[in-house]
Formats: C-alpha cells, sequence, structure tokens
C-alpha cells in the first residue's frame, strides 16, 4: 500500500511542479522527434513475415521526417532522441525534449491488435483513456520500461501491466493539451487525405508524454498484425508517405500558430500616447571600434541602423514589431553570411533586454 501511495504523491508533485513553456511561446524553434523502442526493445515484431520491426520502421519514418523540417526550414532545431538502433528510457525520452526546451515532441510507432482484420492510423495525447482498447495500447507501449535496470525505482513503482497504475497518469490535465490535440488533427487529416484509414485522435495514460512540458503526441503509423498495412510500412514509398504526411502537418501547425502569435504580437506592441513608450526589435550584426559606412548589396541598406554601446559602433539591420517578426531578418542575415547575428530590443530607442521588452509588450 506504501508503494502505491508513494508513486501517486510523487506523479502529483512532478506535475503540479512542471513549468509549461506555452506563456513564452514565440514561435516553433525545437522539435523533439522520438522513434518509438530501440536496441533491446524491438516493439511490436507483426506477422514475422519481415524481419524489419517496430523500432526499425518508426527509426526510418523519424529520420526522414527529421530531414523534411531541416530541407525546409534550416532555422528549426531538430533533435532525436535516438538516430540509431539503440535502447532509451522512457524517461530519458522526455528529458532530452525538456532539456532542448522543445516546441513540440513526436514520438514514432506502429501499432498491434489480437485481430488482423484491425488497421489505420491513430494519434494520442496524454489523457485518460476512455476505452480499454487505448489503455491496451499504453500499456503495450508503456512496458518497454520493463527493459530498464531498476525501473520499479525509476518510476516509483509504476507497474505499465496494472490498470490500477494509470489512476495517477489521469490526474495530469496538460495546460499544452489543446496545443497537441490541434497538432493530432492535422497529423490525421494527412493521413486521410493519402488514404489512409483515420482511427481519430484518441487519449491514454502515456508516461513518454506525461513527462513532456510541451505540446505532445504519439503516432500509432499503422498496424503490423495486418498484413496489407505492414507491406506498406515495410516499403520505402509507405514510409515516406506517412514521414511526408506527418511533416504537412508540422507545416500546417507551425504556420497557424505562428501567425496566431504574429497577430497577437501585433495586438500587443503600441506606442503609449501618454509615456510615449515605442518597443520595437531588431537584428544586430555586426560591430566595430571605429564608425563605418556599412553598405551590402544583399541588404536593403535604408533598415541598417546603427548606436553606440560601450564606446563600441554596433549595427542592426530591421525594426519589428515582434520578435517573430524580427527572426525573419535575422535569417536573410544569415543566409549572406552574418552567422552571428541576434536579435535585440529597443525601448523609446534605447537598447534593453529582450526578455524585457516582451514583458513591457505584455503588460501594455
Amino acid at each position: 500500500m506504501k508503494r502505491k501511495l508513494s508513486f501517486f504523491l510523487i506523479v502529483f508533485f512532478i506535475f503540479s511542479n512542471i513549468n509549461s513553456q506555452t506563456n513564452q511561446f514565440l514561435g516553433i524553434n525545437t522539435i523533439v522527434i522520438d522513434p518509438g523502442h530501440g536496441g533491446k526493445d524491438p516493439g511490436t515484431l507483426g506477422t514475422g513475415r519481415y524481419s524489419l520491426t517496430e523500432k526499425d520502421i518508426a527509426l526510418d519514418i523519424s529520420l526522414k521526417l527529421g530531414s523534411y523540417i531541416n530541407k525546409d526550414y534550416p532555422n528549426i532545431n531538430v533533435i532525436y532522441t535516438r538516430d540509431d538502433d539503440s535502447f532509451v528510457k522512457l524517461s530519458k525520452r522526455a528529458e532530452i525534449a525538456n532539456t532542448y526546451q522543445a516546441d513540440l515532441f513526436i514520438s514514432i510507432h506502429c501499432d498491434a491488435f489480437t485481430s488482423e482484420s484491425v488497421y489505420g492510423t491513430t494519434t494520442y495525447v496524454m489523457g485518460a483513456h476512455k476505452t480499454k482498447s487505448n489503455l491496451e495500447v499504453a500499456m503495450r507501449e508503456n512496458s518497454s520500461i520493463l527493459l530498464e535496470d531498476n525501473f520499479d525505482i525509476e518510476y516509483s513503482g509504476f507497474d505499465p501491466n496494472k490498470p490500477e497504475s494509470y489512476i495517477a497518469l489521469t490526474l495530469y490535465q496538460s495546460e499544452n493539451i489543446n496545443y497537441g490535440l490541434n497538432f493530432a488533427s492535422k497529423v490525421q487529416k494527412e493521413f486521410k487525405q493519402a488514404k489512409r484509414k483515420d482511427r481519430g485522435i484518441k487519449q491514454a495514460g502515456f508516461l513518454v508524454l506525461s513527462r513532456a512540458t510541451m505540446p505532445s503526441v504519439l503516432i500509432e503509423t499503422g498496424f503490423l498484425t495486418n498484413k496489407e498495412e505492414e507491406d506498406y510500412l515495410n516499403t520505402e514509398n509507405g514510409r515516406i508517405e506517412i514521414a511526408s504526411g506527418i511533416f504537412k502537418a508540422v507545416k500546417m501547425y507551425k504556420n497557424e500558430l505562428e501567425a496566431v502569435v504574429e497577430q497577437r504580437m501585433d495586438e500587443l506592441i503600441k506606442i503609449d500616447k501618454n509615456n510615449n513608450v515605442n518597443v520595437f526589435f531588431s537584428v544586430q550584426f555586426f560591430s566595430s571600434e571605429k564608425e563605418v559606412d556599412f553598405k551590402n548589396k544583399k541588404l536593403d541598406n535604408s533598415l541598417v541602423l546603427h548606436f553606440l554601446e560601450n564606446n563600441v559602433h554596433k549595427y542592426c539591420y530591421g525594426k519589428a514589431k515582434s520578435y517573430n517578426s524580427a527572426k525573419n531578418y535575422q535569417n536573410k542575415l544569415k543566409e549572406i553570411g552574418f552567422s552571428d547575428s541576434f536579435i535585440v530590443a529597443f525601448v523609446n530607442g534605447n537598447k534593453t533586454e529582450v526578455k524585457k521588452a516582451i514583458e513591457m509588450i505584455k503588460k501594455d
């Protein structure tokens, strides 16, 4: 009894002390991709007709997804919880996402069922399971911890095979859940357009999602226990199609979310007529002990700003109403070789801390 109470109390403590990054959201800057299983944990074995297992398929889809993101969005930091056939603890996977302060966590898996007739794709978010089948999926994925050393200590008595262990997890209601549901809906929409069966968006108690402090989803890309889907996922074209669908969802989610943030920032940034407070962001890209007549054919030189700080002449590019808009100027500078450029903020023409400027905007 003490062991069960200990688990519930520790989980409650962890969840009640999670520092959400939602309030500091400034766009999609880092995405952590989590290929399920790996190493001594093969995951679902399928029908046994192929040598490939869930861990292999999940890794291949994950690497493809990451490459698509890097190609279209080179400024997004893509992190993998594993990029080879290695075993990574479930707690470590979430820890990686939290350490890098990811804006999105995507865990890739393959599904299984006792009946070969069941097929389709499902995207899960953290929450209370509403059906026995949802619980069974969580139990199967969480069972990876049984391969970890001292798992009973690491997870404070959590037993993935006992339904009662999931009671504490159902107490967790993430303030990021709406973002997770939003992204999940886009993933399923893309799968449906690719003629994959849409099994919908579901909730269940996944340990790997429960410890992540950002919008997170676990994607079951298809059933390896269904011969047709196993054939599909064992082909290069099938895995490309799945990875492409998830990438398109990432793209839609990013554009939609950043458009909302941009609109909100534009609404917040204004001039206070009484105090004459004017906040804007720019990108510092050059400094010199002597003043220089800076000109660059690849830049709009009318956007170059000059100021003096500690007897050093510093040069910025652009005058943006929001942090996110300033990133567009930063991307332009990096394209032409100013790789060390960084965003700065000004209040009434005086340089100030970026964090302070953002806080002033929020207060206004």
